[in-house]
């Protein structure tokens, strides 16, 4: 009797973990296919920095791969002499190369289901009979029972003002564009924790010269704890269904916290296990409320930072060398010296002018898929083989991540995971989250017998 055969689109963390995942369900495992164009797997665009700075905004203690094996990061980190190795926020290519053993030592196994790395990518997926049919960018296609798609983030929105200026942004996630920037100051858009690895990334190799950060509300991440040793209650927050009590509600449960000497981080402790299901019940009407009004304040809150990163970055805003703006660009050109802005703050109609050397687009991905310009993405989408959510962030899908056709059919074989999942159910792309969905998924296609 032969393997089932599962391929995996997308070979960064979701996709490597749910490999993983698939290849230790032992006689019921399958062979896998795992499909990326990167040199490197299991990194993705976050763990394959090569800047030490560069810290996980989680501790080692709650960033395990493994669902059942909680501790497992925390005791890789030990093994290789780091001490606290549970309390610490380990540098991200550090767990880059950590996701990579678990992915190699789940496939280690002589006579047991094989994994094939296919270095390419997908440009097209479409159901053949029983089967899949992968078309990859070299025109070889690839069969497969089920597949996985694992899509990691897409790239940033695109800019009018600065594509109509003919204006090129700055990836922040290249190094050697970052190093070509010339002398002078420098904007980058977007206050999220992109801007803040940017920002002390320019920080280090720039000794003169202003980096400035626009965002629509000018919010930045706020800091974890600085001591892990304040155990999260653990009594979950429940909330009402409609969102303004619900947020009424949350307000209330954190003045009461911090008059009993509670942290606030502890509230979205206590939030987090009850997200994606106070997510799905809320009413699409309520989730794009949420997305126009309260989105930044849950992301500053949600999506914290390393004490040490927020002491860093805290410096050089008290030096002057970062300066946070909020407002809108209202027009960009070519300059003497770089880039000629004008931009207007926010609640203001006073436009200001500003000449900096580069632009960096940290405004983070463009989550609607119906924008995107992924050939695999526009096939599955034009050929109805998936719908977009009807809140534009990735596609539409049941409870268990089934995706769902134009035509409203369920593929039973046909999954996602990560990012592409988060109008599903919201909290879907840190690795707490991934990693339970990857055994899901993995118990989903590969049942015991």
């Amino acid at each position: 009797m032969r393997r089932p055969r599962i391929a995996i689109i997308g070979g960064g963390f979701s996709g490597a973990v749910t490999a993983a995942n698939l290849l230790k369900r032992g006689r019921q495992a399958p062979d896998v296919a795992l499909i990326e164009r990167a040199r490197k797997i299991a990194r993705g665009v976050a763990y394959s920095t090569k800047d030490a700075g560069h810290l996980l905004n989680v501790r080692a203690s709650n960033m395990s791969a493994l669902a059942d094996q909680p501790d497992h990061f925390a005791r890789w980190l030990a093994k290789r002499g780091r001490r606290d190795a549970g309390a610490m926020f380990a540098p991200r290519a550090l767990y880059g190369a950590y996701a990579e053993h678990v992915l190699r030592s789940a496939s280690s196994g002589f006579g047991g289901p094989s994994l094939t790395r296919v270095r390419d990518a997908a440009v097209a997926c479409r159901r053949e009979g029983e089967a899949w049919s992968i078309t990859l960018s070299s025109g070889r296609a690839i069969e497969a029972d089920s597949v996985v798609l694992a899509l990691g983030n897409p790239p940033a929105r695109p800019l009018p003002v600065f594509d109509q200026a003919g204006i090129s942004l700055v990836n922040p996630w290249d190094p050697n564009a970052l190093a070509r920037i010339g002398a002078g100051d420098v904007l980058l858009l977007g206050a999220g924790l992109t801007m803040i690895d940017a920002a002390l990334s320019l920080a280090r190799r720039r000794k003169r010269g202003v980096i400035y950060v626009l965002s629509r509300r000018g919010q930045a991440p706020r800091a974890h704890l600085d001591s892990p040793d304040l155990a999260p209650p653990s009594a979950p927050l429940d909330l009402p269904i409609q969102l303004s009590e619900a947020l009424h509600a949350f307000r209330a449960e954190v003045k009461a916290m911090k008059a009993r000497g509670e942290p606030w981080q502890h509230a979205m402790y206590r939030l987090r296990g009850r997200t994606p299901e106070l997510w799905r019940r809320l009413p699409l009407e309520a989730q794009q409320r949420f997305l126009r009004h309260l989105r930044v304040w849950w992301d500053v809150h949600r999506h914290r930072t390393a004490p040490e990163i927020s002491a860093q970055f805290k410096a050089l805003r008290d030096e002057g060398r970062v300066k946070i703006l909020a407002g809108e660009i209202v027009s960009a050109q070519p300059g003497p010296r770089g880039v000629r802005l004008q931009h207007r703050g926010r609640g203001s109609l006073v436009r200001h002018n500003m000449d900096v050397a580069a632009v960096v687009n940290c405004t983070g991905p463009s989550a609607d898929p119906t924008q995107s310009s992924d050939p695999l993405i526009v096939q599955m989408l034009a050929e109805g083989v998936l719908r977009p959510n009807p809140n534009r962030l990735g596609f539409d899908m049941d409870p268990d991540a089934r995706l769902i056709a134009a035509d409203g059919t369920i593929h039973q074989s046909l999954l996602a995971i990560g990012p592409i999942t988060q109008g599903a159910f919201w909290e879907s792309t840190a690795v707490p989250e991934i990693r339970v969905r990857a055994a899901s998924v993995a118990a989903m296609l590969a049942p015991e017998q």
